[in-house]
């Protein structure tokens, strides 16, 4: 599969003449960036890692979730772990150039008690469980010392399954173990599910203060999954504010977003339809919506999975949320066309652009538009101004473009950048100048489109 290229002729019919093409780099030519790929579920093999190895450093994100496995690393009670599987994911992802971080879920049913291996069956409730999980965490904290810095305690603790009483004892007593082994560790929680769970958090913060626990967190990280990628953030605002309130030096984290690209009724958005270029534009989106917000996100996910109900597990099915397509066989039946969106943005939002919040541009927009101006770091002039429709979620099918009106701002080489085709157009006349009637009539999509000095990007030939 290609990347999507709809919008391309649209845009020569508007005046912008191709004049290159985003050049790919990956994970380790990136070096640093707050960009993470979603490799959940392997621990379970509802997908394969091995198949993923040539895509995982190409596709350029520099850090991977996933989930560590106690039920795998433990198959038997009080019995020797087995590290192989999770050292070749992670060793595997090192030497992509990729950093991983732990989730340390899901339970194990082989101790009462213990919990299952799916969100559904909570967190470990016994002594003896309770012990074996201490073991299990610090055994696991040593073991990847050097390896793994960052760690995140379980996955959407569910108020209706696990009170916040019950998450914040099970947090504490987690993270004073990693940081006892790895005092320098990055600790995240609780993995947010829903919107109507803030609650939740206020309440584990104002705990953890009460307890002068918040030392030992880091990142407060959540998961919302809104029909339009630009939405909610009306709620992550409410996160900082509690963040503020409580422990000031916690920050946040998308720690798991994505979109299917094929209809499934099941899992986050399974009640909307979907394309593999809705899966495109909306993954685009987000991925942008953050970085303006200076939030890093981790795009969920990699590759499609192959869930199965057994052990706790809520769910059964394929969940096509990867930005590969995943054959029956777990082999890799090619790349979608979010893939090269994704690789696209993470290729030119490196470190050289600050991750911190960037004020919206102005415009005469006819409907709500999401437009931002970004500067590399120590340049003081726009390295990229970037903007797209954000009243409503992507469609399934590319629709007209349109035009609209943006305050000029100063370039002295403007190209422009369609992140889903990853095609770079010179700008016609009076964009350089800042002639306003010309900037009257940028061209308007619901994906994002972007202006950039062409010196700031790497470049290929087409």
């Amino acid at each position: 599969m290609l990347p999507n290229t709809d919008l391309v002729p649209f845009l020569e019919q508007f005046g912008w003449t191709p004049c290159g093409r985003l050049k790919a780099r990956t994970a380790k030519e990136i070096g640093i960036s707050p960009w993470s790929i979603g490799l959940e579920t392997i621990d379970r093999d509802y997908v394969k890692f091995a198949p993923l190895v040539p895509h995982l450093g190409e596709l350029g994100a520099t850090q991977a979730r996933l989930q560590a496995g106690w039920a795998r690393c433990e198959p038997e009670p009080n019995g020797e772990f087995q590290w192989d599987w999770l050292d070749e994911v992670v060793d595997g992802c090192l030497s992509q150039g990729v950093e991983p971080w732990l989730q340390t879920s899901y339970g194990n049913p082989g101790y009462p008690g213990g919990g299952g291996i799916g969100l559904g069956e909570g967190i470990p409730v016994s002594e003896e469980a309770l012990a074996a999980w201490d073991r299990w965490i610090r055994a696991m904290a040593i073991h990847y010392k050097g390896r793994v810095n960052t760690w995140e305690v379980w996955n959407e603790p569910l108020d209706r399954i696990v009170s916040v009483e019950a998450y914040t004892r099970f947090f504490i007593r987690t993270a004073r173990i990693l940081r006892e082994v790895q005092p320098d560790a990055a600790i995240v929680a609780p993995g947010l599910a829903h919107l109507d769970e803030l609650d939740f958090i206020g309440k584990f913060l104002a705990a953890l203060a009460e307890e002068k626990q918040a030392y030992l967190l880091n990142e407060i990280s959540y998961h919302f999954y809104p029909h339009n990628p630009d939405e909610q953030f009306d709620c992550v605002d409410e996160l900082q504010r509690l963040c503020q309130r409580y422990a000031s030096h916690v920050t946040l984290r998308q720690g798991e977003t994505g979109a299917p690209s094929e209809c499934i009724r099941f899992m986050a958005m399974g009640e909307f339809d979907w394309s593999e270029r809705k899966q495109a534009v909306w993954n685009a989106r987000r991925l942008l919506a953050h970085h303006a917000r200076g939030i890093p996100m981790n795009l969920f996910q990699l590759a499609d999975m192959h869930y199965v109900k057994e052990d706790g597990a809520l769910h059964e099915g394929r969940n096509p949320k990867g930005q590969l397509c995943i054959a029956p066989d777990m082999s890799v039946a090619y790349r979608k066309p979010s893939y090269f969106a994704a690789q696209h943005i993470f290729s030119v939002f490196d470190d050289r652009f600050p991750l911190q919040k960037t004020e919206p541009w102005p415009g005469r927009y006819n409907t709500r538009t999401s437009a931002y101006r970004w500067s590399r770091r120590g340049e003081e002039g726009t390295s990229l101004l970037a903007w797209w429709k954000a009243d409503q979620a992507p469609g399934l099918t590319t629709p007209e473009l349109d035009k609209t009106g943006m305050e000029p701002q100063s370039f002295e080489q403007p190209v422009l950048v369609d992140f889903l085709s990853g095609v770079v157009f010179a700008a016609p006349e009076g964009i350089a100048s800042c002639e306003r009637a010309a900037w009257q009539r940028m061209p308007w999509a619901e994906s994002p489109l972007a202006l950039a000095e062409k010196q700031t990007l790497q470049l290929k030939s087409l």
